[in-house]
């Protein structure tokens, strides 16, 4: 199999976890035929030219394509559907780049060259497992055991979770239930709320693996099978307005795995929790309510999360605007706790932020049709057949979403 590893980040920097990764699949005699980064705001040339000497690096800044645009085009996209597809608007206007858009460019150059199977990786995460209580952690073959799972002929998609310090860190407050249930993370009660013991740790372990089907894909840990393409549609996320600002909605590896799932697409859970340092200092421990950046991650997922939970709960044919007047009812009523208890007037504009999501249903709607049109044109000129098209949700009512 022909492999690609792949990164998506602003600034491709010595802080990466990268080189780490290389020198994982060179002891354990894994291949690593490209490496691929799509970027946005810079990179060092001296940790560039440290990469070259150790892999093939296709390395593609968004909206300076050059020779990548052309390829796009040479599978017979017009000019305005390679723009919908590969540029990013926001990133000279506010500075941001939608996930997917890394991602499925990194799709798209593995595809070009002609890759077996494509890793994503991200930047904060590392080829070992956090163990047990005293923060032991053991190298893993990160690359040897996707593959082991994605030599079976009819497995298409290997990923898992973390070990490390869970993404919300802990805290409790009056409604918080109400407050998890509002921004649709209530599965994260448990973790959170009463962290005295596990102190919002996921441990991994080396055996007893508990390799399960899974529609529940994490971008930072994943591989696919690039002959899936054929029927599996890309990533997808957006953006949306908060106020003045412009903030990412987050999820474009949960809908690709509902996707999966829809077209019956074979995806596992492979049980295989490599180290995530969330927070950049494990193993110190997260404390929302002193450390300012902790608090701003945060924040930005949460309007991340409300951002994508509209456009969820529509592909997923659920009734979405049942669903969005309970959420912003409760986001009403606890968002002002929350704010309270983290010191932060931010908060109080979840409920600000869940309108702003639901009136922009119609155009995210749009902007996945159109990456879908755009991306099974790729696909249609690389396999042959037809072009995937939507099958989620039901048409939006005519006036709008109102």
């Amino acid at each position: 199999m022909k492999m690609a590893l792949a990164v998506i980040t602003k600034y491709v920097n010595d802080k990466m976890s990268l080189l780490e990764f290389l020198y994982n699949a060179r002891r354990h005699d894994q291949i690593i035929d490209r490496l691929i980064i799509v970027y946005s705001h810079g990179c060092e040339s001296h940790y560039v030219e440290r990469l070259r000497e150790i892999v093939e690096l296709d390395l593609i800044r968004v909206n300076e394509f050059g020779e990548f645009e052309d390829r796009v085009k040479a599978m017979g996209l017009s000019h305005d559907e390679c723009r919908k597809l590969i540029y990013s608007p926001t990133l000279e206007s506010n500075g941001i780049v939608p996930y997917s858009k890394y991602r499925n460019i990194a799709l798209l150059q593995a595809l070009f060259t002609q890759m077996d199977v494509i890793f994503f990786i991200d930047t904060d995460v590392y080829p070992r497992i956090l163990l047990g209580e005293n923060n032991h952690m053991e190298e893993v073959d990160y690359f040897g055991t996707h593959l082991k799972y994605l030599r079976e002929n009819n497995i298409y998609i290997t990923t898992s979770d973390y070990s490390g310090y869970f993404i919300i860190p802990p805290m409790d407050f009056e409604h918080i239930e109400g407050f998890m249930e509002g921004i649709q993370k209530e599965s994260a009660l448990p973790l959170i709320k009463d962290a005295t013991g596990h102190r919002c740790i996921s441990h991994g372990s080396l055996g007893n693996k508990h390799v399960r089907p899974t529609d529940k894909f994490l971008g930072g840990n994943l591989a696919i099978k690039l002959s899936s393409m054929e029927h599996l549609p890309p990533f997808f996320s957006s953006t949306y307005h908060v106020g003045e600002e412009v903030v990412l909605t987050r999820g474009e590896d949960t809908i690709m795995g509902l996707c999966a799932a829809q077209s019956h697409i074979k995806a596992l859970d492979i049980d295989f929790l490599i180290f995530h340092d969330t927070f950049g200092n494990f193993p110190h421990m997260p404390d929302i309510r002193k450390e300012k950046c902790i608090k701003d991650r945060f924040y930005y997922a949460c309007l991340g999360w409300i951002g994508r939970n509209v456009f969820y709960n529509y592909i997923r044919g659920l009734d979405y605007k049942e669903i969005y007047e309970k959420q912003k009812e409760l986001l009403i009523k606890t968002s002002p706790y929350a704010a309270s208890y983290l010191n932060d007037e931010r908060f109080r504009r979840l409920p600000e932020a869940i309108d702003t999501a639901y009136m922009n249903l119609g155009r995210m709607v749009d902007e996945y049709e159109e990456t879908l049109h755009g991306f099974g044109k790729v696909t249609k000129t690389i396999f042959g057949g037809e072009s995937f098209e939507s099958a989620f949700g039901k048409p939006l009512p005519a006036g709008g979403i109102w």
